[in-house]
């Protein structure tokens, strides 16, 4: 019996091409195809690229431009020896301008115009009764036998339009008056930190006479408005006067058509306009208060004329102060640099307390009228 003989076992063949082509496709099945989209924002971000560089490279450059003012202009620009032969050093200026004096005007200033006792200036709760009582009296001469009753009437209806337009320029002038303190606080309270922040060698000292400049503009500004509004108010009384002397001149004329023998001239009418004993006692009321009013009108009128005076002398001062910056005295500082932010500190603190007490004696005349 022949044994059968055993067949190698032959070894598998793998088809590597089908399987590399199997590998191929999925691989180029996984890529995903780029949009046009895709490449736009592609070359648009390596365009973005160059600007961002340019930026940074001025910024860089303004950034040293900083550094080598705060520290080689004001460490080596002082110098006299040194600082004559830099060329950067020509417009170089160590002196502080006169910070304290600046502060001191706005103080005396509004001093002077907060410290006044509110008693002595027309209220627009006064400036209120007297329009009622001038309704009044103007109602009363309307029904009255006067020959002047028309004229009179006409001359009482401008009387209370232009007493009304007065109360409304008076009330304007204060609220004004408290704006230009709030921006006057605003203003030092800016100064006081640059001038912290030269102190603390964050800025130069060159920015000094710059924040100088812009400081006594802003509050230049402030001045220029609140004198206008004084001028307004101002124009607006003498207006008022203008009417309360037409009012007297009316009087006459009646008085010289009537028999009297009563000495006022304003008095005639309590016997023109009615024969009435209630009537009677109640026009005497309104011409007295009518007449009490022209005294204080020209307590007002002096306060308008004396704050217009101060303001005017506020606003020379200021263009003194502009000529000192422009020309400034060589001379070395008098005021070093931490004296003037105390004394600025000190001025917020006085005006936030002069606007405090302001309105509290505001407060208080009104509550008692």
């Amino acid at each position: 019996m022949t044994k059968r003989r055993k067949q190698p076992r032959q070894p598998m063949l793998i088809d590597v091409s089908s399987h590399r082509r199997h590998q191929d496709f999925d691989e180029s099945d996984l890529e995903l195809p780029q949009t046009e989209f895709q490449n736009e924002q592609f070359y648009a971000v390596n365009d973005r690229t160059p600007i961002r560089s340019i930026l940074y490279y001025i910024y860089g450059i303004f950034y040293g431009y900083r550094l080598f003012q705060e520290l080689i202009l004001d460490t080596v620009c002082p110098l006299p020896v040194v600082g004559r032969y830099i060329p950067a050093c020509k417009n170089y200026s160590p002196t502080i301008p006169d910070f304290t004096h600046f502060v001191k005007l706005q103080e005396s200033l509004y001093d002077s115009m907060l410290s006044r006792p509110p008693a002595n200036s027309i209220s627009v709760v006064e400036l209120k009764r007297v329009e009622l009582a001038t309704r009044d009296l103007q109602a009363m001469v309307k029904h009255s036998n006067l020959m002047s009753s028309d004229l009179l009437e006409s001359k009482l209806g401008e009387y209370i339009v232009r007493s009304r337009q007065f109360g409304r320029d008076l009330q304007s002038l204060q609220a004004q008056t408290r704006g230009v303190i709030d921006n006057l606080i605003t203003y030092n309270t800016f100064t006081f930190r640059k001038l912290s922040e030269v102190k603390s060698k964050k800025s130069s000292r060159q920015d000094l006479r710059i924040l100088y400049e812009k400081a006594m503009s802003l509050v230049e500004k402030e001045a220029k408005r609140l004198i206008l509004a004084i001028e307004k108010a101002q124009g607006s009384l003498y207006l008022l006067e203008e009417d309360l002397y037409g009012i007297h001149e009316i009087t006459i004329q009646e008085k010289s058509h009537q028999i009297s023998e009563r000495p006022h001239i304003l008095a005639d009418l309590v016997n023109k306009v009615t024969s009435k004993g209630l009537r009677r006692k109640l026009v005497q009321e309104n011409l007295d208060l009518l007449v009490n009013f022209d005294t204080e009108r020209n307590r007002a009128a002096q306060q308008l004329i004396l704050m217009l005076n101060k303001m005017e002398t506020f606003q020379m001062d200021l263009e003194e102060l502009r000529t000192q910056v422009v020309a400034p005295i060589l001379v070395p500082d008098a005021i070093p640099l931490e004296m003037h932010i105390e004394n600025i500190g000190k001025a917020i603190e006085r005006l936030k307390s002069s606007k405090i007490i302001f309105f509290e004696e505001k407060s208080t005349v009104e509550g008692n009228q």
